[in-house]
């Protein structure tokens, strides 16, 4: 049992926990205490209850356990108390601005949750990310998959709204307007893409002759692991006539089937186009003679699937039920799956490889102007190379969508470091097989306030690290004030 114990309190994804789901909270938010309200929850039902939210009696002793084994917690009464008043203040702080921030349209996408999964480390063996670790943690842990993630989620969401916040709140000393300033606030940011294609250049015959001598192996194990990149999948050419059930009708379906069978009698393969064009409900096809050309698995609902794959050429199926209606399919043709031969992909794998080495080696260069700061060395770079810098434009720190960048919450984090006196980011922001260099072009909150202005520094106005804890937990004592919060009491006995 000691055995068991011992392992539990040394376990990687407690620890994980400990610090990256409670240690951010702890520290920013100061412990608030308030009486827990008289109004029981129920046997066995919920630690407390925000806003009609209630926070489940497992997160309450998940969190208290995380905190007993990351602090030193004495063994009096006292002591336990303390550490169970902290451990619901900080689960309905953290239910408080989860709320707020869904309120205000603030979320983290999947990819988020998922990169941030990928980078926990004791979830690997020999460098590869494994599923069986991670479900032995998660055993460990008494956690689910989803209970997991969902931690994950609301962990990454209350650090994106504590950069938000410290990125809208000016040098102000109440918070009254701190939603309206988020929901104003707006950067607009000068950046560069920088990718293999464009900085790897005059790649010659020769240089990709002398890499196969070289290195033809490593091609070949590239082709090996990509093999699907050179792999054309089993495809099917087929027309179709839909019979569209009514969906408002309980008969719906049945008068579909009906009309299906009754058109089937009369098909054959040189009427099918004809009595496509006179009897179909798919308009994307009907004009067409039902056509839907070549497609390959995965792009039909799965039953239309299943029948155009598994019917010979030449063939006309029975009508065929979808949640569309029913479906009569002529298999015209037939494409088998085939690989192209590595001898026929061999330049252009080649060609790739050398791109990324050399890409790597110019990124080094790019890289060391920006840690040594030797911004006018790096603008020559940019020059030589032929770049040009590209620029979003206002937008508001909330958007998912970053113009002309899409989706990168490291791209949103950079640049809210950004200040007239911070023109460049530090860092390269790394999203697919590029990298973005960032230079700062402005910040407002208010557009009336500050028409007719091309830039607005106000980052030199920001808070110092204490004075934006302290904004954050003022913030969230005003959350607090005009919220319904109701706490177990037995919880606290």
């Amino acid at each position: 049992m000691f055995e068991s114990v011992t392992k539990r309190r040394k376990n990687p994804v407690i620890n994980i926990f400990g610090w990256t789901l409670l240690t951010v909270v702890c520290v920013v938010f100061v412990f608030i205490g308030f009486s827990p309200n008289s109004q029981f929850l129920g046997q066995g039902g919920a630690a407390a209850e925000v806003n009609g939210e209630a926070i489940s009696l497992k997160d309450y002793k998940d969190a208290y356990d995380r905190l007993s084994n990351s602090s030193q917690v004495g063994d009096t009464r006292e002591a336990r108390k303390d550490l169970q008043k902290n451990t619901i203040n900080i689960l309905v702080n953290q239910s408080l601005i989860t709320q707020k921030a869904e309120a205000l349209n603030i979320h983290v996408s999947d990819a988020e949750v998922a990169k941030t999964l990928l980078d926990i480390q004791p979830f690997y063996e020999d460098g590869v990310f494994s599923r069986l670790r991670y479900k032995q943690y998660l055993q460990q842990a008494r956690m689910s998959e989803g209970e997991f993630e969902r931690k994950i989620r609301q962990d990454l969401l209350i650090q994106k709204m504590r950069k938000i916040i410290g990125f809208a709140a000016k040098d102000l000393p109440l918070v009254d307007d701190l939603d309206e300033k988020i929901d104003q606030a707006q950067i607009n940011v000068s950046y560069i893409k920088l990718s293999p294609d464009k900085l790897s250049k005059n790649i010659t015959d020769e240089k990709i002759e002398k890499y196969l001598k070289e290195n033809e192996k490593k091609a070949v194990g590239y082709y090996n692991t990509h093999k699907t990149e050179y792999t054309t999948p089993e495809k099917v050419k087929a027309s179709h006539i839909l019979f569209k059930a009514e969906k408002d009708k309980e008969d719906g379906m049945e008068k579909a089937l009906e009309k299906a069978q009754q058109v089937a009698k009369d098909l054959t393969k040189e009427n099918f186009a004809e009595m496509a064009k006179k009897h179909s409900d798919d308009p994307g096809s009907k004009a067409k003679g039902g056509s839907l050309g070549l497609f390959p698995r995965g792009r039909m609902v799965p039953g239309f699937e299943k029948a155009a794959f598994s019917t010979e050429p030449g063939t006309i199926t029975e009508p065929i039920e979808t949640k569309f209606g029913y479906h009569i399919i002529y298999v015209e043709d037939k494409q088998e799956a085939s690989v192209t031969p590595f001898e026929e992909v061999k330049t252009e794998i080649a060609k790739q490889l050398i791109q990324e080495n050399s890409f790597e080696d110019n990124l080094d260069v790019y890289r060391e102007k920006l840690k040594e700061n030797k911004y006018g060395e790096l603008e020559n770079l940019v020059t030589k190379n032929g770049l040009t810098w590209k620029t979003t434009g206002f937008f508001n720190i909330t958007k998912e969508n970053i113009p002309g960048v899409g989706r990168s919450e490291e791209f949103l984090d950079q640049a809210m470091e950004l200040s007239q006196e911070n023109e460049y980011a530090s860092e390269m922001v790394y999203q697919g097989d590029s990298a973005y260099l960032l230079k700062y072009r402005g910040a407002r909150f208010d557009m009336a306030e500050n028409k007719g202005q091309s830039q607005m520094d106000f980052f030199k106005n920001l808070m110092k690290q204490q004075k934006a804890n302290a904004m954050i937990q003022d913030w969230t004592n005003s959350l607090k004030d005009e919220a319904s919060i109701k706490i177990n009491p037995d919880i606290l006995r």
